[in-house]
């Protein structure tokens, strides 16, 4: 019995070994000795494996008009002077044509209503599947300049008064302040809690905290009669963000008068 398996294994066992793995293996084995063992090598090779799966899917399941695109991974963390060769990849697959489209240029919709339409639920599908787009990306999928994919998303956000979950507002990356304005709303104006404004906005639970603190500050700041240079200095922001939160202040000092006391205390549930 024994004879016949391995006389098995002789025959057939050499296929095991024919794959893409085993030649990495081998190839770090014979370049790149230093590397270590064969267990060393093996956490290296299944994760290079796990790279190209991703970056290269079997396209057998796609439909019609979706494509793989590489954006950032929503759990990644964005910070000054980061590169993107530092930055976490996360693929995703998204329709850059979908049934909808099809019907609408049956109905006769304008161009630009379906660009809109498709702009935003590219930003959505990434972020559906843990990653984040940025204007760059879909306007480069969509053979259209930066700042008409900004302006379909700002007419967009306007007319619906919701967030699109862009990288720029996911990661707090540019000098747009249209988050800021809606988280502010929804927490100071609408009294909504942190998970509500979280969920509403597309944004984590920590950054709609950093904002409301920053918010506080300022607004504490200013109270008592801070410059916003002095203010900038105490809250240990920039001044150009002061001004931006004096801007924000200003939009709802009716409603924020009646939701805090003669101290100027607000949102006690979150600390300075």
């Amino acid at each position: 019995m024994k004879s016949s398996i391995s006389s098995l294994e002789a025959q057939f066992g050499p296929l095991q070994k024919k794959t893409f793995a085993s030649a990495l293996s081998l190839f770090f084995e014979q370049q790149c000795p230093q590397m270590g063992g064969h267990l060393t090598r093996q956490v290296i090779v299944n994760n290079i494996q796990k790279l190209v799966d991703d970056f290269y899917p079997a396209n057998t399941h796609l439909r019609m008009g979706q494509v793989m695109w590489p954006a950032v991974d929503e759990k990644e963390h964005a910070a000054y002077g980061k590169s993107m060769i530092k930055t976490k990849i996360k693929p995703v697959f998204v329709d850059m044509i979908a049934p909808e489209d099809i019907e609408a240029a049956l109905k006769g919709e304008r161009k630009k209503q379906t660009r809109q339409r498709a702009t935003i639920r590219l930003f959505h599908q990434a972020k559906e599947q843990g990653g984040v787009l940025t204007g760059v990306d879909v306007a480069t999928m969509m053979r259209l300049s930066p700042a008409t994919i900004s302006n379909y998303v700002r007419q967009w956000e306007k007319e619906h008064q919701t967030l699109v979950p862009r990288r720029g507002t996911i990661h707090d990356m540019g000098r747009s302040v249209t988050h800021k304005r809606q988280i502010c709303y929804k927490m100071i104006v609408e009294g909504k809690s942190v998970q509500e404004t979280a969920r509403e906005t597309n944004h984590s639970p920590e950054a709609i905290t950093r904002y409301v603190k920053d918010y506080k500050r300022i607004l504490a700041c200013l109270q008592r009669g801070l410059t916003p240079k002095d203010t900038a200095f105490v809250a240990k922001v920039s001044e150009n963000l002061v001004f931006e939160y004096v801007n924000l202040i200003e939009e709802n000092q009716v409603a924020i008068n009646e939701q805090i006391g003669k101290d100027g205390s607000i949102f006690n549930d979150i600390p300075f």
